[in-house]
């Protein structure tokens, strides 16, 4: 969060797992819960783990399954209708969104 005089603020934090690898995360702000916004991000426990920004508890609100290493990298195409993830053995995964 920037504040009035330009500088960043921490606003939040989320615990993943990650003891090893280096982990990336992103943040979507089209995808909102309920005028939030969310981040998205890999786990050494091979999965992808969405959380909601402005929730104060449970804010992880979605996790993928798939992988069978741990998930490194995650990004969004220009719409967020497709998520892409990475794991350690050089899998890719491409997530379409459901439409509601």
């Amino acid at each position: 969060v920037v504040d009035n005089e330009g500088t960043l603020q921490l606003k939040r934090t989320f615990d993943i797992q990650q003891n090893m690898n280096p982990i990336h995360s992103t943040f979507c702000p089209l995808m909102s819960f309920r005028q939030g916004a969310c981040v998205v991000t890999g786990s050494e426990d091979m999965c992808v783990y969405f959380f909601d920004v402005e929730r104060v508890t449970k804010a992880m609100v979605n996790k993928l399954q798939g992988h069978s290493a741990a998930v490194l990298d995650v990004s969004f195409n220009c719409d967020e209708s497709l998520l892409a993830s990475s794991d350690t053995k050089g899998m890719v995964i491409i997530w379409r969104r459901e439409q509601k």
